[in-house]
């Protein structure tokens, strides 16, 4: 079976343990949406894709195409619930800044 864009959400989802509800509220979506794309009965928009992508640190071809190999990050603030998804996903922006940063020095 291949498996498509919405086995991809519905993985990262389940394997970062967030809800349907907090990725709807994450994306300004209704969970009824959400369901929709996990069982591609809806596209994924471009901002939203951008958002996920923020929000899972991982890049849009693993999402849209299933290219590479995705392994959660574990940082100790991913066990805080007291963080909302947008700070998460700004967190995870400066990480990777952080590690691009990194690479360039050769770091």
């Amino acid at each position: 079976m291949v498996e498509t864009i919405g086995d991809r959400i519905k993985k990262l989802r389940k394997m970062h343990n967030f809800t349907q509800e907090q990725i709807a509220d994450y994306l300004g979506f209704k969970q009824t949406q959400i369901a929709k794309l996990e069982n591609n009965d809806r596209k994924l928009k471009s901002s939203s894709l951008n958002k996920l992508c923020e929000l899972y640190n991982c890049p849009k071809e693993y999402i849209l195409k299933g290219i590479g190999n995705y392994s959660k990050d574990e940082f100790k603030f991913r066990s805080s619930k007291d963080l909302d998804l947008n700070t998460l996903a700004n967190m995870n922006r400066v990480i990777r800044n952080l590690k691009e940063l990194n690479e360039l020095n050769g770091d």
